[in-house]
């Protein structure tokens, strides 16, 4: 049993080590080198994470296909990254490091492409209704047409209290836990209870029963999503319309209260990420997240086949100028025909996006594709 003496010491350590560690996480980076197969493939591969933030939990979860071996694990001082890149060259296929802005200079000319941490995504809501829907996906459209009737689904808005508990503790911690497991990042309840009072929830009905709501409040002309749940997580609710209703319901109140768009918050910055898919097929533009103090660095030493697997895999979002492209991988395609470009482009064209920069093993050049011409149809 430990005593109150342990207990006082155990807790004046934790309460230290939460106040050190903002201001020394500013000079000091975990730094892991990992092993794994790459998903969807058969191929190994080495990536040198480097960062104080959860971004590498949610990379190792969505990257490979298995437990990954730990080779190499340390803590250095953030500047000392540039010797372990050039000292580790041979023995990595990528490193992946998540540094503070004010670092950039230290790296400027080191790093082949820098992304953020979060994209942001906002869908249009201007104009009629029509209007809004030709934004959607062609499969969100032909749900729109008859969610209500086909799931037996309404909506009500609430700002009751007992209500919120009942979507913090029964909706939102259950989904949030079950999604994504051992990897979730969860908003407090005095945290969330704080957005509650400047907002109001919008819960989704089966008869009388809530079986799913998100967390909304209006800011700036905007109808802001900020967290969504379902009923102790059940997939039976989902399957039976519940999230995609949560979207629905919510741009035909942003259109109700006449707003010009919904804030869908943000999403991991990659083409192929479950929520960033979600959103885009109900309309999202993405864009930079402006408020992030970090930047995203993917060091490659060397264009090959391996690392050209994990953008193929997992192509990502990065910055190009004052933009943002999606970098995708092709070890089958060094010289892509129209009919591949345009595959492509239709398959990841997003408002927000200036294009894709398609990756091939050296020699092949990445060639770039701009979505600046591209007229998007019933996709």
């Amino acid at each position: 049993m430990v005593g109150p003496k342990r207990e006082l010491k155990v807790s004046l350590l934790k309460t230290i080590k939460r106040r050190v560690y903002p201001t020394a996480s500013q000079y000091i980076i975990r730094a892991e080198l990992v092993e794994g197969v790459l998903k969807n493939t058969d191929k190994p591969f080495r990536c040198l994470f480097a960062d104080n933030s959860p971004f590498t939990h949610y990379l190792l979860r969505k990257i490979f296909a298995e437990p990954v071996r730990i080779i190499k694990k340390r803590r250095i001082w953030i500047p000392a990254l540039k010797k372990m890149l050039h000292s580790s060259a041979e023995d990595m296929d990528l490193c992946i490091a998540v540094l503070p802005r004010r670092y950039e200079p230290e790296f400027r000319g080191l790093y082949t492409f820098r992304g953020q941490e979060f994209v942001r995504q906002i869908i249009d809501t201007s104009g009629t209704w029509d209007d809004v829907r030709k934004r959607f996906h062609r499969k969100k459209r032909e749900i729109s047409n008859n969610l209500a009737g086909k799931y037996g689904l309404s909506s009500r808005i609430s700002t009751d209290e007992k209500d919120f508990d009942f979507f913090y503790h029964r909706m939102f911690l259950p989904h949030i836990k079950k999604r994504f497991r051992d990897f979730s990042v969860i908003d407090s309840y005095e945290e969330m209870k704080h957005f509650f009072a400047k907002g109001f929830l919008l819960l989704i009905m089966s008869g009388d029963q809530a079986v799913a709501g998100s967390l909304c409040l209006v800011k700036d002309l905007a109808l802001v999503f900020r967290r969504a749940g379902v009923l102790d997580g059940n997939d039976d609710y989902i399957k039976g319309g519940a999230q995609m209703a949560i979207y629905y319901f919510q741009l035909r109140l942003a259109k109700e209260y006449n707003l010009g768009r919904m804030d869908a918050m943000s999403s991991r910055p990659f083409l192929d990420d479950g929520v960033y898919r979600t959103k885009r097929e109900w309309g999202a533009a993405v864009y930079p997240d402006h408020d992030s103090n970090c930047w995203v660095y993917y060091f490659i030493p060397r264009r090959s086949k391996r690392v050209v697997s994990f953008f193929e895999s997992s192509p990502a979002i990065v910055q190009s100028g004052d933009g943002l492209i999606g970098v995708v991988g092709s070890n089958g395609c060094t010289e892509p025909s129209d009919q591949t470009r345009k595959d492509l482009v239709k398959r990841f064209y997003a408002p927000g996006l200036e294009g894709l920069l398609l990756l091939s093993p050296y020699p092949s050049p990445p060639v770039v594709f701009p979505f600046k011409d591209y007229k998007p149809s019933n996709h």
